[in-house]
């Protein structure tokens, strides 16, 4: 159980959620699909709210509300380099990260040619897989897919040597799988990249809400991450080496914003939604303590991390006991998000999924997660794909004992 430390802690953070108080059919509302989207934190929806409620505005106005919109961007991208270690000059914005991806796969493929490689992996989400990898098929390159070893749930790293070569332009890594929870140890294949002049392009839209990323550390040229996983808006970020923006000529309006990272945004942007990402960090900031702002937001992660694992602990243990099911968990000396994702034998994972919400107002999905290529590999879609429980800061470990009773009567209803 937890100890009251940590039961003051979680308490605190809660009171940061209003969604928490929402009720359905009665019941308080369990809210367990953090991987498909967090709630969002109060500093989030004030910075929202503050910006609508005082007048919004386009750029490059020579009045107030225009000015206090260019001072929102700037603190935005400011923010989103400090959560991620990442480079504030090279932080820009978008309707969301698969939208993203899109537009920098134009960008950066320009100069591709037939023959050249890529590579992707089978466990990411399709939103790090399927932008390139068509692009590149457009281009007649070759695509490389690193494999999961079935059992670990890890990369396959036997491949880095035959896989990443002078050929090769990019790799696309996921950091955390939004399938099945691993944390990939990226690092082997960005140096492999590095050693031969390739992009690498890091998928960090799980890792983000759980672990303190840190793209300088990781060497990684781009980071992609996304708001609205992380306790904000949705909206689509990204924060990329500054020194590649004179290697990538963007596409966009001819009388667009020229200088880098505003080129890379197109149109309009979300100004309220990029107000709420700030929010969102201020938020992360708050729980942790430190000397600077990045300290408190390391040492907030560290909280998160020991909180949650320890409501995945019990839950895993828990779920391990029921007839019928198999976990789909990484091996036990590799490093997890909070992600647990089984199927049950005899009982579709979308029986269990409403039966969850009309009878107990427990919120978990089903489904393959558009990490598909897993899925199909793994053979679960058979199951309508798995039932994933999926953890954040603000549960507790009676929602997870309230799970673990509704998983149970609902199997020995439908079984």
């Amino acid at each position: 159980m937890q100890n009251i430390k940590n039961k003051v802690a979680i308490a605190n953070i809660r009171e940061q959620f209003p969604a928490l108080n929402r009720t359905f059919k009665g019941k308080q509302v369990v809210y367990f699909d953090g991987p498909g989207g967090t709630q969002m934190c109060k500093p989030s929806i004030k910075r929202i709210m503050d910006y609508i409620e005082n007048g919004m505005a386009n750029r490059d106005g020579l009045f107030p509300t225009s000015e206090e919109t260019e001072a929102i961007l700037a603190q935005a991208r400011a923010e989103v380099a400090v959560l991620i270690n990442g480079y504030e000059d090279g932080v820009f914005f978008g309707a969301n990260m698969t939208s993203l991806a899109y537009a920098i796969s134009r960008m950066i493929a320009r100069d591709w040619k037939a023959g050249e490689e890529i590579v992707v992996t089978e466990m990411d989400h399709s939103a790090n897989v399927d932008p390139w990898v068509q692009i590149a098929e457009d281009k007649g390159m070759t695509i490389q897919r690193i494999p999961v070893n079935v059992d670990s749930l890890t990369l396959d790293r036997a491949v880095i040597e035959t896989m990443i070569h002078p050929k090769t332009k990019a790799v696309f890594l996921g950091l955390a799988s939004n399938g099945v929870g691993t944390i990939n140890n990226v690092k082997p294949y960005i140096e492999a990249a590095k050693a031969v002049g390739a992009l690498t392009v890091i998928d960090a839209v799980q890792a983000i809400p759980h672990i303190a990323v840190d793209q300088k550390a990781l060497g990684a040229d781009l980071v992609l991450g996304s708001g609205y996983k992380v306790f904000g808006p949705h909206i689509g970020f990204a924060s990329m080496n500054p020194d590649l923006f004179s290697k990538y000529k963007p596409y966009k309006l001819i009388p667009a914003h020229n200088e880098p990272p505003s080129s890379m945004e197109t149109g309009t942007q979300n100004h309220e939604g990029i107000a709420g990402m700030i929010g969102a960090v201020e938020f992360i900031e708050s729980i942790g303590k430190g000397q600077s702002k990045r300290q408190r937001i390391i040492n907030a992660y560290q909280l998160f991390e020991e909180q949650e694992h320890q409501m995945a602990s019990f839950l895993k243990e828990e779920i391990s006991k029921v007839e019928g099911v198999k976990m789909f968990i990484p091996a036990t000396h590799v490093p997890s998000t909070p992600t647990i994702s089984f199927v049950v034998d005899g009982v579709p994972s979308s029986t269990i999924s409403k039966y969850l919400a009309d009878e107990h107002a427990i919120f978990a999905a089903n489904g393959h997660f558009y990490a598909y290529q897993l899925a199909k590999k793994l053979d679960v879609m058979k199951y309508d794909g798995w039932l994933r429980v999926g953890l954040s800061p603000y549960n507790t470990l009676e929602e997870c004992e309230r799970f673990i009773d509704g998983l149970k009567e609902c199997l020995k209803t439908n079984l």
